[in-house]
């Protein structure tokens, strides 16, 4: 029998609302320790536990720190400089096989007006547990910045990627895999579009994803799956709000989520979508992000909890730097979310100025949006245009329900005037 949410009762839509004001919301945590300054073009990767930090730009500083997270106690701890003493490095890749960091690729002194930024192609092992770095087999080709990075089969995927690649091109679609056991690169087949840059990432079940980023000058909404087995590329369902790049991504409960970034630099988004590879859906986390939205931040995942942070913005003629580090709970996020049924369904934009476009499967649905303190305060049915005005609420929470004759969905949504 399909139960509703008064089936539930007031004391379940309290508990729900507990969740989300206080263990599914974004929590500040420690700052990060560089200088008393933020960086973007930092790189991150999580082994053991713990989230390491390296490297990244902040106004004409390059930095080559290491340093250490531990969730536990949310406290960060400086460790040592990266491989190569002086040399900083910024805009690289991270990632983690078998229990050791890989540090590699990117740019020596990023972004420097005086003509000496250089493109990177090294690669560097570390291990935790002795702080010992190994120089690995360099990318065969030129160095690059701003690539992505996925780890499927044991193995490390570095797609795309900005530098000098010849005749004028600035930007690639190449895709190499470096295998770690082998100390080996192999190239792959390129991704689907003509380039690709500043891309979000990552991998679930042994298949990559790319989502998102810049090819050529145009932003892309473009979702490609990589299948390592067959070395193929297939295209996915794209992802559901303004084309954006910059932004950060990380994987919990086989979900692939992508925030933050921006569509210019003059329009930064303070928005995560999750992609579900079964069903090739993307759905809205209302993410309640109050700190401020920047491109290029960096992005962890630790159990069922992510952290973000860092990044940049830039304010009129002021740029901003990041170091602030925020954690969310996702599963109590998700628990808050489609407490009913086995479908997901998409809401979006969210937040929302009142306008709601309704991604679900085909059928009649009635809807009725909650308050925070459990009163109805709007309902109606879905029309065929799969629209909800909700322009006559006040700003603030809402629960909203979506009820036909074969499932029940809630979710959470954020309206802003």
């Amino acid at each position: 029998m399909k139960r509703t949410l008064f089936q539930f009762g007031l004391s379940t839509l309290t508990a729900i609302c507990a969740i989300s004001s206080v263990s599914a919301q974004w929590v500040k945590k420690s700052d990060n320790l560089q200088f008393q300054v933020g960086r973007w073009g930092g790189m991150s990767a999580v082994v053991g536990g713990k989230i390491y930090l390296t490297g990244g730009y902040a106004n004409m500083q390059w930095l080559n720190d290491l340093q250490e997270y531990d969730p536990v106690t949310s406290a960060w701890k400086n460790l040592t400089t990266t491989p190569v003493g002086p040399l900083n490095r910024s805009a690289g890749v991270a990632f983690t096989i078998n229990g050791k960091m890989y540090l590699g690729l990117g740019a020596e002194n990023f972004l420097s007006t005086s003509g000496t930024q250089k493109n990177l192609k090294d690669l560097w092992e570390y291990t935790p547990s002795t702080g010992a770095w190994v120089q690995k087999a360099s990318l065969p080709d030129s160095g690059r910045t701003e690539s992505s990075v996925f780890v499927a089969n044991n193995k490390a995927y570095i797609v795309g990627g900005a530098g000098s690649f010849g005749g004028g091109k600035s930007a690639t679609n190449q895709v190499w895999e470096y295998d770690a056991a082998a100390n080996k690169w192999t190239k792959k087949a390129d991704y689907p579009e003509t380039s690709i840059e500043n891309a979000a990432a990552f991998a679930i079940n042994n298949k990559g994803y790319v989502s998102g980023g810049q090819v050529g000058t145009a932003n892309t909404v473009k979702t490609y799956e990589y299948n390592a087995t067959a070395n193929t590329w297939t295209p996915k369902a794209d992802f559901p709000d303004v084309a954006r790049y910059g932004a950060v991504s990380f994987v919990v409960d086989n979900k692939g989520f992508v925030g933050l970034g921006g569509a210019s630099y003059t329009d930064y988004k303070a928005t995560f979508f999750y992609y579900n590879p079964t069903t090739d859906k993307w759905s809205s986390l209302f993410s309640n992000w109050t700190a401020t939205p920047r491109l290029y931040g960096i992005a962890a995942a630790v159990g069922n909890k992510a952290y973000v942070g860092c990044g940049w913005r830039l304010d009129g003629t002021s740029q901003l730097y990041f170091r602030d580090w925020y954690e969310m709970d996702i599963a109590a996020k998700l628990s808050i979310d489609n407490t009913a049924g086995t479908n997901r369904f998409v809401v979006y934009p969210n937040p929302s100025s009142g306008v709601l476009h309704i991604d679900v499967e085909n059928g009649n649905y009635s809807y009725t949006a909650y308050n925070m303190a459990g009163q109805k305060s709007a309902s109606g049915l879905l029309g065929a245009d799969k629209t909800i005005n909700l322009s006559d609420l006040a700003q603030g929470q809402y629960i909203l329900e979506l009820v036909s004759e074969k499932e029940t969905y809630r979710t959470m949504i954020f309206l802003s005037k």
